[in-house]
């Protein structure tokens, strides 16, 4: 027991030493983190910019899916800008392999949204899926951590068996806003009509710009019976 007490102190001891040589800091301030924050410090949180898109129906994401999907609520958490945190936190996620940005990010938009919908009843929270060969070089899928961290918060399972996306398509990054729609046409298909029956999902997505990723997600997926679609995304573009 002694030997074990002694071991339990030697390894606080190197961890305590390991912390002051490298000290978890906000990556938008500098600044250490507290032992219940990570990545960014509550206050860098509280200034990332909301868009409060969630409480009104007639909003600009909203607006782009107008007279092409019937969906029951869309939106964005934040505004997505060159240069600012938001960007550096989804590159961290997207190409540094940084997947606690992703949980993170899900845990704030969880709780964002538990607050401001507290009317909004969702039975499964629906990823964006990636194409096998992008998952197979990313080893995850960005969209689906960012759904694990929003079902922490709302309680809500996450539906990754319905849906798959069986077109691997280029970035959309650097293409205008034609060629968005014209390489996603077709790209995804369900696979199990029944799991969604019935249900209302939240689909899930990283950025969304002009929704044509989206729209081509909601196509297969309105042909489950009865279902009831709504849209999220952390970030809105406009470029």
């Amino acid at each position: 027991m002694n030997s074990e007490i002694k071991q339990n102190k030697f390894l606080s001891y190197i961890n305590g030493f390991w912390a002051l040589l490298f000290p978890d800091v906000c990556k938008k301030c500098g600044f250490d983190l507290s032992e219940k924050e990570e990545i960014l410090c509550r206050k860098c949180i509280n200034e990332l910019p909301r868009t409060y898109f969630e409480i009104s129906k007639n909003n600009p994401v909203a607006q782009l899916f107008w007279g092409r999907v019937k969906i029951a609520h869309a939106f964005s958490i934040f505004y997505f800008r060159k240069g600012e945190t938001l960007q550096k936190l989804i590159h961290l996620l997207k190409y540094k392999k940084n997947r606690k940005v992703g949980f993170l990010l899900g845990k704030i938009a969880g709780k964002i949204i538990k607050e401001s919908l507290p009317d909004f009843s969702f039975d499964y929270l629906v990823p964006v899926p990636l194409h096998p060969k992008r998952l197979k070089t990313r080893s995850y899928n960005q969209c689906e951590l960012l759904s694990q961290g929003m079902s922490k918060i709302l309680k809500i399972p996450v539906m990754k068996e319905a849906l798959i996306r069986n077109v691997y398509n280029v970035s959309q990054t650097k293409k205008g806003k034609l060629e968005r729609w014209e390489n996603v046409a077709g790209i995804f298909k369900m696979i199990n009509l029944d799991i969604l029956k019935d249900k209302h999902i939240l689909i899930i997505d990283d950025i969304i710009t002009t929704g044509s990723t989206l729209e081509a997600c909601c196509a297969p997926l309105l042909e489950v019976p009865n279902i009831k679609i709504s849209i999220m995304s952390i970030g809105y573009s406009t470029y």
